[in-house]
């Protein structure tokens, strides 16, 4: 079967959220219920974001999709626009507070809610001084193993280049073994951090630049 890669809009978002849910059955994100992951993505869709967004069709259904570009408030946004929401899930759910991982997260994007941030747009002139972030990145495990993680990932480096970005990053959980291989084999370098690596992964769009953009 072939894959075809499209544009994704909001009419896609309940089998992105199906699909990051099944990809991921244990991110903090899911545990935070349907509803909160589809707003996540369509916060990254519609915010003041420089996002390009795609998937991978199969007969006609969604087995994978990729959010790539610049996100300024990809966790503080979303808070600001769901904070009821999250609020809610929490009440009812005390017991997701025992993730380290969840608590760590909504604790940093709760501070950032009652923080005045300015909107971050985009300027197209600094592309060359950002990277081309892979916000997140999944496939359907239905339909893993056909290439289809691969051939996103060729078209998010296509996409980053024509748009001018030097470089482009992305955030794996180091203990995820394979993805980390898969990421590995397709051309991307981990990133140290104090000489520490913290699951920050680099893949260069033009090798005449030498430094990582902050």
């Amino acid at each position: 079967m072939n894959a075809i890669l499209r544009a994704l809009g909001p009419s896609d978002l309940p089998a992105v959220a199906a699909i990051h849910c099944a990809a991921f059955p244990s991110s903090w994100l899911t545990k935070l219920g349907d509803a909160a992951v589809v707003r996540y993505y369509a916060w990254q869709m519609e915010g003041p974001h420089e996002a390009y967004v795609f998937g991978a069709t199969i007969d006609g259904k969604l087995g994978g999709f990729c959010f790539g570009g610049v996100f300024p408030t990809a966790i503080a946004g979303y808070v600001r626009q769901n904070w009821g929401l999250l609020a809610c899930r929490l009440l009812s759910h005390p017991s997701l507070l025992r993730s380290p991982l969840l608590a760590e997260r909504l604790q940093r994007a709760f501070h950032a809610f009652f923080q005045r941030e300015a909107k971050a747009e985009p300027m197209a002139g600094e592309r060359g001084k950002r990277p081309f972030d892979i916000l997140s990145i999944a496939v359907d495990p239905a339909v893993q193993r056909m290439g289809i993680g691969q051939l996103m990932m060729e078209r998010a480096r296509a996409l980053a280049g024509e748009n001018g970005f030097h470089v482009m990053t992305l955030m794996v959980n180091p203990e995820n073994h394979q993805a980390v291989r898969f990421y590995e084999k397709i051309g991307w370098e981990r990133a140290l951090m104090n000489g520490e690596w913290r699951g920050n992964m680099v893949q260069w769009v033009d090798r005449t630049v030498t430094q990582v953009p902050s």
